[in-house]
């Protein structure tokens, strides 16, 4: 059942800490890495957003009707 009302053991499962099973080296070692994947992460999203940058320019633009009636006879 859906509204059934749950023990508190089940809750105190769910609130489980990871890093509490951590010593100071391990704790270091994560902080590491995760610094480092962070870094990765912001390096990616920069590159990508250059990447959209350069090639949002290079697409043609749409012309509208009143832009290439304009075009038109200005030349």
């Amino acid at each position: 059942m859906c509204s059934s009302v749950k023990s508190n053991r089940a809750v105190k499962k769910s609130q489980y800490n990871f890093d509490n099973e951590l010593n100071d080296e391990q704790r270091q070692q994560f902080a590491a890495r995760a610094n480092l994947a962070q870094a990765r992460r912001e390096e990616r999203e920069a590159l990508n957003k250059k990447w959209v940058a350069k090639h949002r320019s290079q697409q043609p633009q749409k012309q509208t009707l009143l832009s290439w009636l304009t075009d038109l006879f200005s030349k």
